[in-house]
């Protein structure tokens, strides 16, 4: 049993399992975090007329790897229609170039134009700037206990979700 501070500065105990009401505090918390989180990147990347998939969509092509719209949609959560009008601005912006395949040409593969690959190096800077920003003053245990709470939440997800 450990003790915590709650919001109010009172002291709470905690207490294994979670009651309900823990429960639901756990996914308002949750929520609320990745709702914040979500809100500041739209608007750190907001300035470059991107949305959150652009940029998800432009990291993978950090790697200097080429893809097709078929392979973005197996790791990107949307439909290749979605993935294909978000190639389509990308490419008209000049921050993607197609190939066609020599081998089969109904294959396009999509890769970062050098103007593409230095916006995603710039933008995944800023966005692990504000990550950064949002973990000044919690040390790097709370932090590393935290990462750690996280990880065996999602695990236990995992496990119920399998079970």
């Amino acid at each position: 049993m450990t003790t915590m501070a709650n919001s109010q500065g009172e002291h709470c105990q905690d207490y294994a399992p979670c009651t309900k009401e823990q429960l639901h505090n756990l996914g308002q918390n949750a929520k609320a975090l990745l709702d914040a989180v979500t809100k500041g990147i739209d608007r750190e990347i907001a300035v470059h007329n991107l949305t959150q998939l652009d940029f998800a969509l432009i990291e993978l092509f950090l790697t200097d790897r080429e893809w097709t719209t078929t392979d973005l949609a197996r790791v990107l959560p949307v439909e290749v229609s979605a993935i294909s009008r978000m190639v389509k601005k990308l490419v008209n912006r000049g921050l993607l170039f197609r190939r066609r395949s020599r081998r089969d040409r109904r294959i396009v593969f999509l890769k970062l134009t050098k103007a593409g690959a230095a916006l995603g190096s710039e933008l995944q800077s800023v966005v692990q700037a504000y990550e950064e920003s949002l973990t000044v003053g919690i040390g790097k245990e709370e932090l590393d206990t935290f990462l750690t709470v996280i990880r065996k939440i999602l695990a236990n997800c995992c496990d119920s979700a399998n079970s």
